[in-house]
């Protein structure tokens, strides 16, 4: 039997990260697979790693790692939709002998401790409280092993009218979201790994679409023009069926603008690459 259609009630119902997944955004992270394949040089990652990905998603960038670096990826996401659609995405890829997708809380992970030779979130660690998942990430990680956080970073010294409407976007993020957004300054990034008590820390910063091969590749990882075109397309139908979504996009395009678009507050914004290591 084929997959039941869902009604317009019913998608209005799903959570913000749900709905992207139904629509088949592949990713959240700003700085896109480019941004993966630098964490994964920084974290060492290799054919013999073993990876865990928190928050994974539909799997886009476990996938990916998987592919470039031949190493095991396990995917763990508390929504069950986007797991779903990451193991079939693991089989259209052909890395499905590599990866294993499972729901689960990033509060309590399912697994022993000395489990994993890196952990990566992207796009993740901002809506947590990094004192509960930060220390988690240390216990499943194994002597010497990798913490790696692809996240949104916003400076510390900012003019008071460019930090308001900073504040505003993201309290869009957050209503839209339905999670607490909050951009930490690349110094609280470093405080909650020393917090944890991780060593050897690093904070790469990167201003969001550093230049055009990162629009091309966002772009390309899409899946190119027509996929980028069908989503658009399911975007604007789901937009011109309800008021509520269409309310949801405006909201989300408004906080988008705000840090993005606003040639001030962009050069106050973008996303950290933050390497941390297990002491031996």
């Amino acid at each position: 039997m084929g997959k039941r259609k869902m009604t317009i009630s019913e998608i209005e119902e799903m959570n913000y990260y749900d709905f992207m997944s139904y629509l088949g955004v592949q990713y959240f992270h700003i700085g896109g697979p480019r941004s993966t394949e630098e964490m994964a040089k920084l974290c060492h990652i290799d054919r013999t790693s073993k990876v865990l990905m928190v928050g994974c998603g539909s799997g886009f960038s476990a996938c990916f790692l998987a592919k470039i670096t031949g190493c095991y990826v396990i995917g763990i996401d508390i929504a069950e939709m986007p797991i779903k659609n990451a193991r079939v995405r693991s089989i259209d890829e052909r890395v499905e002998d590599r990866t294993e997708f499972i729901t689960g809380d990033a509060y309590n992970l399912p697994f022993k401790e000395d489990s994993f030779d890196v952990v990566i979130t992207e796009f993740v660690s901002q809506f947590l409280d990094k004192e509960r998942a930060f220390g988690e990430f240390m216990r499943v990680l194994g002597p010497g092993a990798y913490a790696g956080i692809n996240e949104m970073y916003r400076d510390d010294d900012i003019e008071p009218h460019l930090k308001t409407k900073i504040d505003e976007a993201e309290a869009l993020f957050t209503e839209v979201t339905g999670l607490h957004f909050n951009m930490h300054t690349p110094e609280e990034w470093r405080y909650y790994f020393e917090r944890a008590g991780f060593k050897d820390i690093e904070i790469h910063k990167h201003r969001p679409f550093e230049g055009f091969r990162d629009m091309l590749d966002t772009f390309r990882s899409m899946g190119g023009i027509l996929n980028t075109t069908t989503l658009i397309v399911r975007m604007l139908k789901y937009m011109i069926l309800s008021k509520r979504i269409r309310a949801r996009f405006s909201r989300l395009d408004k906080g988008k603008r705000i840090l993005f678009n606003n040639k001030d507050t962009r050069e106050h914004v973008g996303y950290i690459l933050g390497i941390a290591r297990k002491c031996p």
